[in-house]
């Protein structure tokens, strides 16, 4: 091969090789550095939407789902082996404390009531005698102790009796509604048949679950807002009542019970609730969600002061459809780029458009905030 063909071939390689840098740093040049971005030689403003950080009420809560019950409930039973002579309700009837129910037949406990009153009054006569005996020693000591214990046994044979015709009279224990009846007139019921039930539903309590990390926080008087579907339109409102001292090892959670007036009856026991616990109300700031940049557990936005992007990192709180809280970081009323953060850097200028301007950044929304 000659000099002169070799000198040639390495003059066309550099040739190439100056043209492809040439080629690389003109790319870079027309890229994001044009745009101000990261990397780049240019110190083009980037185009970006903002809004301003605005200051908003929002409140802290869990939603859980329970279980309404009635503040006092009970199964009304017969507590002797008898035959139903009377009921003395109408079902679904609001009734008080000691209101009759019903009435089970009681002519063999009236009878053997009437021969244990008999045989307390002759021990009753015969111990009044023999103590007008013991003054004149005509009788023992003994025999008025025995005389005694028979008068005391008679007595309780009447009251064991009389107690026995107070059961064959079923009474509302406390003030309610009575539910569906399950005997007829003329029924012979036995012990622990069920006859009706009884619930004090003046005022409702709905028992729920809460997870365990909530538990530090809760407290008697907490606002619950409670939903059922038989009333999708109302929601009710009561307040904790009562919680458990036990965390559940298997779901880890607590049993929380919330008391709610109910003074027209619409809540019944056992409706299935959806349920609501406020555990704070607080003013804070909210941004857009989009506003956010994230980097492993840290967060930031770009706040825009003077034509510039400045990088704030942030402590964000609640999130709510499309915004969010920001605890620490940012002010109410500055300027937030939500739109085109990938264009920025710290400290870079920007170009504020809105939201339905042609060159808008890629992905900007129609309606979206600008300052």
């Amino acid at each position: 091969m000659s000099r002169s063909l070799i000198v040639q071939i390495v003059g066309a390689v550099l040739l190439l090789t100056a043209a492809g840098t040439a080629w690389f740093l003109g790319t870079q040049g027309d890229g994001e550095g044009a745009a101000g971005g990261p990397g780049g030689f240019g110190n083009a403003p980037a185009p970006v939407i903002v809004a301003e950080a605005r200051s908003d009420t929002v409140v802290e809560r869990i939603e859980a789902v329970g279980t309404a019950r009635a503040r006092e409930t009970v199964e009304v039973v017969a507590e002797l082996d008898a035959r139903v002579v009377g009921i003395g309700f109408e079902e679904g009837q609001r009734v008080t404390a000691g209101t009759v129910l019903v009435e089970l037949k009681d002519s063999r406990e009236q009878a053997l009531l009437r021969e244990a009153m008999a045989r307390r009054d002759d021990a009753e006569a015969q111990l009044k005698r023999a103590r007008q005996l013991l003054q004149s020693r005509n009788v023992s000591q003994a025999r008025v102790d025995e005389l005694r214990s028979e008068f005391d046994a008679a007595a309780a044979r009447v009251a064991i009796i009389e107690s026995e015709i107070r059961d064959l009279q079923i009474r509302a224990p406390f003030d309610g509604i009575v539910g569906l009846r399950d005997v007829s007139p003329g029924a012979y019921v036995s012990a622990g048949r069920r006859i009706t039930t009884l619930d004090d539903i003046d005022v409702i309590r709905i028992e729920f679950s809460v997870p365990e990390r909530f538990y530090g926080r809760l407290r008697p008087g907490l606002t619950v807002t409670s939903r059922t579907a038989a009333f999708p339109d109302r929601a009710f409102t009561g307040t904790v009542s009562r919680i458990d001292s036990r965390i559940d090892p298997a779901t880890r959670s607590v049993r929380v019970q919330a008391e709610f007036p109910n003074e027209d009856g619409r809540l019944r026991s056992g409706m299935f609730m959806a349920v609501q616990v406020d555990l704070e109300e607080r003013d804070t700031v909210i941004l857009a969600e989009e506003a956010i940049v994230s980097q492993g557990e840290r967060h930031f936005v770009f706040v825009v002061e003077d034509g510039h992007a400045h990088r704030r990192e942030v402590v964000l709180g609640l999130r709510r459809a499309g915004e969010v809280e920001v605890r620490t970081g940012v002010l109410a009323g500055q300027r937030i780029v939500t739109e085109g953060v990938d264009r920025v850097r710290d400290g870079g200028p920007v170009r504020t458009l809105t939201a339905d301007r042609s060159d808008a950044p890629q992905g900007s929304a129609p309606g979206a905030g600008a300052s």
